[in-house]
């Protein structure tokens, strides 16, 4: 049926579509905006450390340690500095080379924390220093974290008295919760 309370709406609805579209399409935006973050920590020797010789060639080991490590040039998220971070980590070590994976436990000033997972490769020299690197995602939060999304890379370099990393990536934290209204 096309009357001309019919044609006035479509055309009303067409031209307020557009202007309707990209605010939506602002607010979407603002909402997942992704905030960078580049930040440095310092690990001691690890708190809990073992190796176990795999047995099919010289120099394979399958390696579980957990560290405890403080930041020392500190991020920033939702008003909180990230203070510490716990690293769990497993190798496969042949000789020199090692794949890595594990996860951190980060802790804000606040009591918040952030869990991420990594994964990567590192080598060790004669002298025993190391140096490694890998990728690095979120998989959750507590508190103003609970819901936090983003990624990154690390670079880390050690000797037998601990490592230093260096960290860098994004994060996006849900939009807060619309406040409840009363019936």
């Amino acid at each position: 049926m096309n009357t001309p309370l019919n044609h006035y709406l479509t055309r009303r609805f067409l031209k307020g579509a557009p202007l309707a579209f990209t605010f939506l399409a602002l607010t979407a935006a603002l909402a997942t905006a992704q905030t960078k973050t580049t930040s440095d920590g310092k690990c001691g020797k690890p708190d809990q450390q073992q190796a176990v010789d795999v047995g099919d060639r010289t120099g394979h080991a399958l390696v579980i340690a957990k560290m405890s490590c403080t930041w020392t040039n500190p991020y920033e998220i939702a008003g909180a500095k990230a203070k510490d971070y716990m690293v769990t980590v497993a190798s496969d070590a042949t000789g020199a080379k090692s794949q890595d994976r594990g996860y951190v436990v980060i802790i804000m000033d606040d009591g918040d924390k952030a869990f991420v997972r990594f994964m990567g490769s590192g080598t060790s020299a004669k002298d025993g220093t190391t140096a490694g690197e890998g990728t690095w995602s979120y998989t959750g939060g507590t508190g103003k974290l609970k819901g936090i999304t983003g990624k990154g890379t690390y670079k880390s370099t050690g000797n037998a008295d601990g490592a230093q990393d260096h960290v860098e990536g994004d994060y996006t934290l849900p939009p807060p919760p619309a406040p409840k209204t009363k019936k």
